[in-house]
């Protein structure tokens, strides 16, 4: 009973601190924050400060935009869960559906979690995107070095299979990660390494696709890996009601960006569906290159959406924040970095689906690199930051 007092009495006031700054938050001072609104046009006094972003995607704009964030089930009870509701049509839960959480331990299932993330998102009206894809997140069991190509594979068709065919016909499921994290910026694909504590990809052991047409020159010299076209056989043949997405990370490179476009149209013209191409959008010490639309960052990326419209693919930003110091004034400019991306896919929403998912919704630690804070829309002490309302505005006006 206590619980549930506190967590009503917070819910009010979250509403009602939406314009407050903390006392405690590192963000510069409200006169300087102010001050960097204006020169950006945003003018706080017009956001409807009753209305959530759920409620703007709403009543603003059309079906072809899905505007989302991430918490685990930790956050369970908290805070950061009572944003997620308030705030989100479209949520991606984390880890939580990874083969790390559903399949731990050889001969053992657990579904506990992923079903009652089910559950949550029907009672909230939510809609999902399983992050849970043929990846380098793998239980560490699987990554052991002793493990054989045979025993991958069967390893890979039975966690497909089961996650594929367990939520295919949930209605809050609207979206699959097929595989993530393929390919490294220097456009090679990406592991296998020794041991299991490093995060490192056990799956290319399976093997590569050598008999490649020559209209794809880059996969015809290195290959393909087996996983990722028997991934996207198993969704394809046991998940034909959800949207199957491939998940890249940085991505910002020309050579990373090659490889992951000819990887996208070598799979379709094997005859496989492959319907929306996902960015994860860690910005890092780069952030500065982010925070004009001049920029060549936002530029290269606004062509990747435009190239995967042309291609009728949706296109999902699926884990935007940025790394920044520990212990350091946050710099104003780095609002721009969220509220620019969201621009940059609500100037493409005409020719197709562009979805946005906030990673983490509050400022914490790096869970590695602990001097390192991963930066979300909200501080540690759950106050909005200048980005919120920024991305409000555009909802509105955009």
């Amino acid at each position: 009973m206590i619980i549930k007092l506190s967590l009503l009495l917070f819910s009010v006031f979250l509403v009602g601190c939406q314009n407050v700054e903390s006392k405690n938050t590192v963000v510069p001072s409200k006169s300087h924050v102010n001050e960097h609104n204006k020169s950006q046009k945003i003018n706080v006094d017009q956001i409807t400060t009753n209305k959530t972003i759920r409620d703007l995607v709403s009543e603003y704009q059309p079906e072809t935009v899905f505007i989302g964030a991430t918490t685990g089930y930790k956050t369970w009870g908290t805070g950061q869960e009572l944003i997620l509701n308030n705030e989100f049509s479209y949520i991606t839960p984390g880890n939580d559906f990874k083969q790390t959480r559903i399949h731990p331990k050889p001969g053992k299932w657990n579904w506990k979690v992923s079903d009652q993330w089910i559950e949550k998102a029907r009672q909230n009206n939510q809609l999902i995107r399983l992050h849970a894809p043929i990846s380098p997140q793998s239980s560490k069991w699987v990554k052991e070095d002793h493990r054989t190509a045979a025993e991958l594979e069967k390893i890979l068709i039975e966690f497909m299979t089961a996650i594929s065919k367990r939520y295919n016909n949930e209605p809050q499921v609207k979206w699959l990660d097929v595989v993530n994290e393929t390919i490294d910026e220097q456009g090679n694909w990406f592991g296998p390494l020794p041991g299991t504590e490093v995060w490192q990809n056990p799956w290319p052991l399976l093997g590569f696709e050598i008999d490649i047409p020559a209209q794809f020159p880059l996969l015809r010299k290195k290959g393909v890996p087996v996983y990722i076209i028997k991934a996207f056989e198993l969704a394809n043949k046991h998940a034909p009601n959800l949207s199957l997405v491939l998940n890249q990370h940085r991505m910002t490179s020309p050579e990373s960006i090659a490889m992951v476009k000819e990887l996208v149209l070598y799979l379709r013209y094997r005859g496989l569906r492959v319907d929306g191409l996902g960015w994860q959008a860690h910005i890092k010490e780069e952030w500065p290159n982010w925070i004009s639309m001049d920029n060549q960052a936002l530029k290269t990326f606004d062509g990747i959406v435009k190239w995967a419209h042309q291609h009728d693919l949706d296109f999902h930003v699926t884990e935007n924040n940025v790394h920044y110091p520990k212990n350091t004034v946050q710099d104003p400019q780095l609002n721009l970095v969220f509220t620019n991306i969201v621009k940059t896919l609500l100037n493409n929403k005409a020719t197709g689906v562009v979805t946005w998912n906030l990673w983490n919704i509050t400022d914490r630690p790096h869970f590695e690199k602990k001097n390192n804070l991963i930066l979300g829309l909200w501080t540690k002490d759950l106050q909005p930051k200048p980005a919120y309302l920024q991305i409000k505005q555009l909802l509105i006006n955009q």
